[in-house]
């Protein structure tokens, strides 16, 4: 077989133009890298003119030639043309058996062959075994080679969605690059898919039995024709034509088929290779041995062996070598995203497959350089191809130039736009770091630390893999240690060392679920533990208090991740449902733990009983125990000593986290399905009496004084926050706090100095006295309760309107708050429940609503900001003016307020927009799911009160300009909030047509009434320019719902005359209404309904919305 001038031939094809999607490398990268001599840039860039028709211009003048087809003619270029291609009929994908022609005897005509029989449609329909497939075109083949390769030659044709048929005729007279032409008009103009892109199971199979079919023809071939110079030739120039078609899916297939063509031809080679370094050993052997124990004819055999496997050898890498520079080096840089990573995985699948040839810097390049590509599936096939490489240790050092000249561009795609690439950027990274650390430097690494914390956890993840190959992997116990300790002590002290120096002190959780998985330290309790409660050695160093800090509260976010299974906030999706296997290693990690911390939580608890911070973390490990194991291992004294040390916490701590902390533990602790949770009650009841009678006897001093500062009030305080911890999570049963509170009330009203923290957990433990109320007459209806529970709501209600209003801003919030929540609970919805429980809703009047909203103008919308506040300050407020209007915004959600409520927060939507905007649309797009209409009328009424502050903003301004200058009124912020709510509505404007209807019918009754001015008949009301809003929401409207809203206004005019400037809004309005063309000046217009016909009866909903 000749191949001469393959290389310089293949140059003739035609090059697709580079497209936006690909990035050229940096100069300094490509210059970089060795040259291989292959002149692959020789090449002109195609580049496609739409609706050309004849040959473009190519290197076909040259003198060098493409291989023959078997017959000694040149292979030419394809015409430029553009098509879409088809999906093929569900007809001809259904198949039950195969029927090839074979030998001589069959006369064969591809275009009368049924589309039934072709191969195309025997993969596409899945039914056959590709074996059998490719063992009868073999066989027919052998029998008549022609028809054979017409056969595989329309197989490629189908399979790029053609519905030519190729004929005998046109193999025997026309070039590839002519029949190609030809099968470009046989595409259906419909659709621009083809089936190897096409969705669906079918086609994802068909995809994969393609590429298999083709490399098992190859290897099958291999063992009789593939060394005939025709099969081989003609196979590879026809597809080589077709991955230079500007045709995509003659392109995209083509050029899958000769990639596999050449993953075949790979693993031959391969096999060759391996075979004759077989051959040559057996030689080696067989000369060594003496004369009289040699074969005869055994030396002649295989050195006859040898020299046709290095024939067989040079002929297959000659075609890869042709199929490389003819096509991949074209086709990397291809336009097409799918091509380019076709090749990527390719090529990383010859490098892992024959690493002799094809791991080298010639080959390596160009993943290097596609490293840069702006497509980020092109990104991440290139590193998909190098991990395999990197993983495998006979083949790194050969990598080690490659990893020189590209590891910056590699570090830089740890933070890549694409998550998926970044992952995988960082695994390159940890397998090269495996290999060697040296070539990594300090900063490098420094950038991957920080991805522990991202919010991605497949990111942070890897980030997680990378850290613990760097600092864990080789970290050793100090051998001249005298206690015995775990062997991941070491490993803890280097992950609290790494916590401090990322200064992130707040994101444990965040690194804890990034090493999760990576480090059995992070369930090592006992190694935890023993750190904090043992001595150090004399060789060690002590903890220091940041240390200690730290590992407690790493320890307690391996607990939650442990007991839980639950991501961090910002990692996966929230509340998530664990699988069968979670959910039982979850069970077990609970019992471990649990079995571990009672025995040494109590002792945990007293050493740093007097470190607050440290015991808030300590407190929530028991909130994730399995309480059942204190029975089941009889720990009864465990339970004793934990028990005590809460006491002691309570007795020794003033502050009211760790008040609600140790609730909480109580809450657990105490819960009935607990068998021991008799003793858990009995050391709560002893404590709640000690802070009662603590309460009572502050109270008593109290009353007694007249005066009262600080440090007289404190003994209360102290106790009104244990009241208020404990009162969260226990009903204090018959303990009757009421009158006393009611007491602290008074004077808060009296005294404008009065505290604002008592005040606040007086709040606390007064609305809570209501919840538990309604607790126990859920449990058990009770007259007498009730009666007290409606009483003493009215009471709070009325003190919180009261409190309000006091000149304390913080007693106000809190006074507000309460209020909220107070409305929340006593709400109508009680009825539902029980019918009963009317009498405990309570009333929603105006005063009430008004008092509110004055709440909202005085302390959120309008509120003082003190000067010179710093920005964490400034965060600080703005997240409390946040919460303030979203207690009074949940009031409308849950249909507590009226919808109507909501008029004065919805028009501050754009004037504060960064600040509320997303609270006020949550709003409105909740109660629309209470009420369309009435959120529509809402709206308008809001747009209203716009309307009327642009008037008393022009007053104004007219008032302080006087009579010389006339102030044109200002209406850019009631168009702003229009076409702020128009966009709310959406695009399905049938289920919007009520709503809509209400909205013009409401703004149309403001702008027209008054319709005349009171002193001048022909001049329009004052409020005529509002109608200069609606043409906003016009937009949405139906044709009958225009028409019905044009008789509507016709109606409200009567026969009045309108004409002048002053009457334009309406003439506007009604032409838009009308569908007529122009905005401007009309004429003089009667507005009469008597010529128009017979109104439409415009349709009515139940509260008179529709027009």
């Amino acid at each position: 077989m000749t191949v001469n001038g393959n290389t310089r031939s293949m140059r003739q094809h035609v090059q697709r133009s580079l497209g936006d999607d690909f990035v050229e490398p940096p100069a300094s990268v490509m210059s970089a890298m060795p040259n291989d001599n292959d002149d692959d840039d020789e090449g002109e860039e195609f580049q496609p003119k739409a609706g050309s028709r004849g040959r473009p211009t190519t290197a076909a003048t040259t003198t060098t030639t493409t291989p023959a087809r078997g017959r000694g003619r040149p292979s030419r270029t394809g015409r430029k043309t553009s098509a879409t291609v088809n999906q093929p009929d569900e007809d001809s994908m259904e198949t039950s058996s195969i029927t090839m022609p074979t030998g001589n005897n069959t006369t064969f005509v591809s275009g009368q062959q049924s589309e039934e029989k072709g191969y195309f449609h025997h993969l596409l329909a899945g039914k056959t075994n590709i074996q059998v497939l490719v063992d009868q075109w073999i066989d027919s083949y052998q029998a008549n080679r022609d028809e054979a390769l017409i056969e595989l030659m329309q197989f490629f044709l189908d399979s790029s969605g053609c519905k030519g048929k190729l004929t005998q005729t046109m193999y025997l007279k026309m070039e590839h690059v002519d029949m190609l032409r030809a099968m470009t008009e046989h595409f259906d103009e419909d659709t621009s898919e083809y089936p190897i892109i096409m969705s669906g199971l079918q086609y994802k199979k068909f995809r994969s039995s393609f590429s298999e079919f083709v490399v098992l023809l190859i290897k099958q071939a291999s063992y009789s024709i593939i060394y005939d110079q025709y099969m081989i030739d003609n196979l590879v120039t026809l597809l080589t034509a077709l991955s230079d078609s500007p045709v995509r899916a003659f392109r995209h297939t083509g050029t899958l088929a000769v990639l596999k063509v050449m993953t075949a031809l790979v693993d031959i080679a391969l096999t060759i290779s391996i075979q004759k370094d077989q051959c040559q050993r057996q030689y080696e052997a067989e000369r060594q041995k003496s004369s009289a124990r040699r074969a005869a004819d055994r030396l002649d055999t295989l050195t006859a062996k040898r020299k046709e496997l290095e024939g067989n050898e040079n002929e297959i890498k000659s075609f890869m070598n042709f199929i490389f520079k003819g096509v991949f080096i074209h086709r990397y840089r291809d336009i097409v995203p799918d091509i380019r990573c076709l090749c990527m995985s390719e090529l990383g699948e010859w490098m892992k497959s024959y690493p002799m040839v094809f791991l080298d810097d010639i080959y390596l390049k160009y993943i290097g350089w596609t490293l840069y590509d702006k497509v980020g599936d092109c990104r991440l096939r290139c590193l998909l191809a190098l991990i395999p490489l990197f993983q495998t240790t006979d083949l790194v050092g050969k990598l080690e130039l490659f990893t020189n000249r590209f590891k910056d561009r590699i570090v830089q795609m740890t933070v890549d736009c694409e998550y998926e690439v970044a992952v995988q950027a960082i695994k390159l990274l940890t397998a090269i770091l495996k290999f060697n650390e040296r070539i990594l430097e300090d900063k490098d690494c420094e950038n991957i630390y920080e991805l522990v914390y991202h919010s991605h956890r497949q990111v942070a993840q890897a980030a997680g893999e990378f850290l613990n190959q760097k600092l864990f992997h080789k970290a050793e116990q100090p051998l001249n240690s005298s206690k015995k300790r775990s062997q991941n002590t070491a490993f803890i002290h280097l992950l609290v060392q790494f916590f401090i120096e990322s200064e992130l002190h707040e994101h444990a959780t965040y690194l804890v679920d990034s090493m999760w998985d990576q480090h059995a330290m992070m369930k090592d309790w006992e190694c935890m533990t023993d750190i904090l409660l043992e001595a150090p050695d004399q060789e060690e160093d002590p903890l220091d208090d940041q240390h200690e800090n730290c590992l407690i509260e790493i320890m307690v976010c391996c607990v939650r991740e442990a007991a839980t299974g639950e991501y961090p906030i910002g990692r996966g999706q929230p509340n998530r449902k664990l699988t069968m296997k979670e959910q039982k290693q979850k069970e077990d990690d609970k019992k471990v733990l649990t079995d571990h911390f009672i025995g040494t939580l109590p002792p945990l608890l007293n050493k740093y009983i007097a470190d607050a911070d440290k015991l808030l973390n300590l407190l929530q490990i028991p909130l994730h125990f399995n309480y059942e194991v204190y029975t089941t291992t009889r720990r009864e004294r465990d339970l004793d000593a934990y028990l005590n040390a809460l006491s002691d916490i309570v007795q020794r701590h003033t502050t009211a986290e760790i008040f609600d902390a140790v609730s909480k533990c109580f809450e657990c602790v105490c819960d009935v399905s607990f068998t021991l949770s008799n003793r858990a009650i009995a050391h709560r009841g002893n404590i709640i009496d000690k802070i009662l009678a603590n309460f009572n006897a502050a109270m008593g001093i109290f009353e007694e004084m007249d005066e009262a500062d600080e440090d007289d009030l404190y003994p209360l305080l102290l106790n009104l926050r244990k009241l208020d911890a404990f009162h969260q999570c226990h009903d204090l049963g018959n303990t009757d706090l009421w009158d006393k509170i009611h007491l602290l009330f008074k004077a808060a009203i009296d005294n404008e100095d009065m505290s604002p923290e008592i005040v606040d957990k007086c709040f606390g433990i007064a609305n809570r006295s209501l919840l538990w109320g309604l607790y126990q007459l859920d449990m058990q209806f009770d007259k007498d309760l009730l009666k007290k529970l409606v009483k003493r709501s009215r009471k709070l209600c009325a003190l919180c309107q009261k409190l309000m209003l006091h000149a304390n801003t913080q007693i106000c919030h809190y006074a507000y708050s309460t209020l909220c929540d107070l409305l929340i609970s006593m709400s109508p919805h009680l009825v539902d429940k029980n019918p009963d429980y009317q009498v405990l809703a309570i009333e929603i009047n105006e005063n009430l609503i008004q008092a509110l909203l004055t709440f909202l103008n005085t302390y959120v919308f309008f509120a003082e900001e003190p000067k010179n506040q710093d920005e964490q300050a400034k965060i600080e407020t703005l997240h409390k003016k946040r919460n303030l209007l979203a207690a009074y915004c949940k009031l409308i959600v849950h249909n507590v307020l009226p919808i109507q409520a909501a008029t004065n927060i919805l028009k501050y939507y754009v004037k504060f927009s960064n600040d509320f905007g997303d609270i006020i649309k949550n709003t409105f797009t909740r109660a629309r799911d209470i009420s369309k209409i009435h959120t529509a009328k809402t709206m308008a009424y809001s747009l209203m009160a716009v309307y009327k502050d642009c008037i008393a903003t022009r007053d104004a301004a007219q008032e302080a300009a006087g009579n010389d200058e006339t102030v044109n009124i200002d209406l850019s912020p009631l168009r702003e909030l229009a076409r702020r709510f128009n966009l709310s509505f959406g695009l399905d404007m049938a289920k919007q047509r009520e709503a809509l209807a209400a909205l013009h019918r409401e703004c149309i009754r403001f702008a027209l009434t008054p319709l005349f001015k009171h002193d001048d008949p022909t001049q329009p009301g004052p409020n005529i320019l509002f109608l200069e809003v609606l043409p906003e929401f016009a937009s949405k409207l139906l044709k009958p719902d225009k028409k019905a809203i044009y008789d509507h206004v016709d109606k409200l005019v009567h026969n009045a005359t309108i004409e002048g400037d002053a009457w334009q809004p309406l003439i506007n309005y009604r032409r838009i209404l009308n569908d007529e063309p122009g905005g401007g000046h009309g004429p003089k217009t009667r507005a009469s309904t008597a010529t128009r016909g017979r109104k439409r009866a415009a349709p009515q909903d139940d509260d008179n919305s529709r027009l």
